[in-house]
């Protein structure tokens, strides 16, 4: 699949490209293990970027091939350096990160064969969003030092998530396979 260079360089995904930017600088923030205020706001940014990206394009009549791709690959590229500084901080359960990243492993190479089969991107879905959310509400209850029963059910309702989004993702991708 040939993404045209026309819907690369929209406002929307000019804030994905953004959050791609931003990801070594928060691994960096960290592991270093300091300015943690920097770190919630770096954050709260992204997240707000995040959801910016998608209504602008839709607003803005901007809905792009590139926007379904960066979008999402943004927000993986995002978590995914959160995850690895938290891993090296020894802030975060390795089987969640391993988790987290293996899901996104798996939608992005099912993305690719999708798309290099159907000649088209899926969209990013709510179900999708909010796996994500999931996700950063995990990040952010161990980045605070929330332990104990809150945590906890953090991370069993964000497992839950993550595994109802990946067979969301699959289901979708299979149906519009067999329709296409």
């Amino acid at each position: 699949m040939q993404l045209p260079i026309s819907g690369l360089f929209t406002a929307s995904n000019m804030l994905s490209v953004a959050r791609m930017i931003i990801a070594p600088w928060m691994f960096m923030l960290i592991s270093s293990g300091d300015q943690k205020e920097m770190v919630y706001g770096i954050a709260l940014l992204a997240y707000i970027s995040d959801l910016l990206d998608g209504y602008l394009a839709r607003v803005r009549n901007e809905v792009t091939e590139w926007g379904k791709v960066l979008d999402p690959l943004a927000d993986k590229i995002f978590i995914a350096a959160v995850c690895l500084g938290m891993i090296w901080t020894d802030q975060l359960s390795i089987w969640y990160i391993a988790i987290v990243l293996g899901r996104d492993l798996l939608i992005v190479m099912a993305g690719l064969f999708f798309a290099n089969k159907s000649d088209f991107v899926l969209p990013s879905t709510y179900v999708g969003k909010a796996t994500v959310l999931t996700i950063g509400l995990v990040l952010v209850c161990a980045f605070a030092g929330i332990d104990g029963l809150y945590l906890q059910i953090a991370y069993v309702v964000s497992t839950l998530m993550i595994v109802y989004s990946l067979i969301h993702y699959g289901k979708r991708m299979f149906l519009t396979m067999k329709v296409s």
